[in-house]
């Protein structure tokens, strides 16, 4: 059914069920189903060197503690799996790394932001389930 697993990560509740979901997926699929864990730094366009040298810093630990965390957890799994950290816009880096991974499935977790919200910001995931080649698993 799914060979790769594709699983979005960042430092949020959602993020860690996702990937929990995945692992569990994976497994009950049966051997040879490759995970590989994504975390997308968005990076910071500030015109203000010292507040983005800070907000900078802040997220190459935030990057260091996601990817940790996903490689213990996946190793722990005993699955087969690679983690990856991406810049740029989460979406389109979802996508394109998907599509060129061959991943057959995204996994990632829904922020669950209102309808308002949701209509007037829009998200991650629901960007990502608009222009994904393949299907994607929303966590909540």
């Amino acid at each position: 059914m799914y060979n790769h697993i594709l699983i979005s990560l960042d430092e949020s509740e959602l993020s860690g069920k996702a990937l929990d979901h995945a692992v569990r997926l994976a497994g009950a699929l049966g051997g040879g189903v490759r995970l590989t864990a994504l975390h997308v730094n968005p990076g910071v366009t500030l015109s203000e060197p010292t507040v983005a040298t800070g907000i900078e810093e802040a997220l190459k630990e935030e990057d260091k503690h996601v990817l940790a965390y996903a490689n213990a957890k996946l190793a722990a799994a005993g699955a087969g799996h690679q983690v990856l950290l991406a810049e740029g816009d989460p979406a389109a880096v979802i996508c394109r790394t998907a599509k060129e991974a061959g991943a057959d499935l995204i996994v990632m977790g829904s922020r669950g932001v209102g309808l308002v919200s949701e209509l007037l910001l829009g998200s991650v995931s629901h960007a990502v389930a608009k222009h994904a080649h393949c299907p994607v698993l929303l966590v909540k």
